[in-house]
């Protein structure tokens, strides 16, 4: 578990990417074409803040590893973890479902680039996959943060708990 190049800006990106992540998610999905409903709604103000929280427990948990504050950049895998969940949250913004009070379902960027060619139910099954990498990569993400911390506590001689 090394220090890697990129970590760099994933120690940087992380903590800006948790708040702009979200915010793309519920409302900027918007300015690229996809119509906005309940999900707008419910979701910025119910689950924006959750989500947030939810996206800074594995960098805050990351500062407690010694070697990634002294060198200001996160390990390999955390790395890799970490940006494959922010571009599952990327890609997922653009196929999310979302509904509106009337019946049809409303267009995602995705159908509306495509001109319906992608229709709802392949953009919900797009979506699942990619709900699926989210749940995944923020699990890996959190793992890493903890197993790096573990591991510059077992090199630097840190007391460790008592089995």
């Amino acid at each position: 578990m090394h220090i890697s190049g990129s970590g760099r800006f994933v120690f940087i990106a992380q903590g800006f990417l948790a708040v702009l992540l979200p915010i793309w998610f519920f409302i900027g999905r918007g300015l690229v074409g996809a119509q906005l409903g309940w999900l707008m709604v419910v979701g910025i103000i119910v689950y924006g803040i959750v989500v947030i929280i939810l996206l800074l427990v594995p960098p805050l948990i990351s500062l407690a590893d010694a070697d990634v504050r002294a060198q200001k950049a996160e390990r390999a895998w955390y790395s890799t973890s970490s940006c494959v969940l922010w571009g599952a949250i990327l890609l997922a913004a653009l196929v999310v479902p979302d509904a509106a009070d009337s019946p049809p379902p409303l267009d995602t960027a995705l159908t509306t680039w495509t001109g319906g060619a992608i229709d709802h139910a392949a953009s919900r099954a797009i979506f699942t996959v990619l709900a699926v990498v989210i749940a995944l990569g923020y699990l890996a993400t959190l793992v890493l943060a903890v197993a790096g911390v573990v591991r510059s506590r077992s090199r630097s001689g840190a007391p460790r708990a008592r089995s």
